[in-house]
């Protein structure tokens, strides 16, 4: 039992083919997959060494370090979108659309550390770059 060749079958496959390739080439739109996009960062704690008052009696670079956060990607309307944590080396992405959104940092319990919220916009095929900075308190 073998597989017989259909000459119709092959016109049909030439047909479609033809046509994908020629709509691309008049500008008609070809469904094609979008590149991807979304938010990519890092979370950063600091200061998290005394940072001293007077003159002389402390590094002029504050000591900051990699943090491990819960952020909450929200978007133009304030829908939580997605639900980040940042890994040891407090690098974090996200696969998303493209439009406004806002990261949040989650909060805790406690007073410190804390960060403020970041705006971002996504563009088509870009990953937007983001740095969330956690303040320690420390002074």
């Amino acid at each position: 039992m073998g597989v017989s060749f259909r000459p119709r079958s092959a016109f049909v496959l030439a047909l479609v083919l033809g046509l994908v390739v020629g709509c691309s080439e008049i500008g008609i739109p070809v469904d094609t997959p979008a590149a991807p996009s979304g938010i990519r960062g890092i979370v950063l704690l600091g200061p998290t060494c005394a940072t001293g008052e007077s003159p002389g009696a402390y590094d002029p670079v504050p000591c900051v370090t990699p943090y491990v956060a819960n952020l909450i990607i929200l978007d133009s309307e304030s829908a939580v979108v997605k639900r980040v944590t940042s890994a040891g080396d407090g690098r974090f992405s996200a696969d998303l659309e493209p439009g406004e959104y806002v990261v949040t940092p989650a909060t805790g319990p406690d007073t410190y550390p804390i960060a403020q919220p970041v705006s971002v916009t996504v563009l088509p095929g870009i990953y937007a770059d983001v740095e969330i900075n956690y303040d320690t308190g420390i002074r």
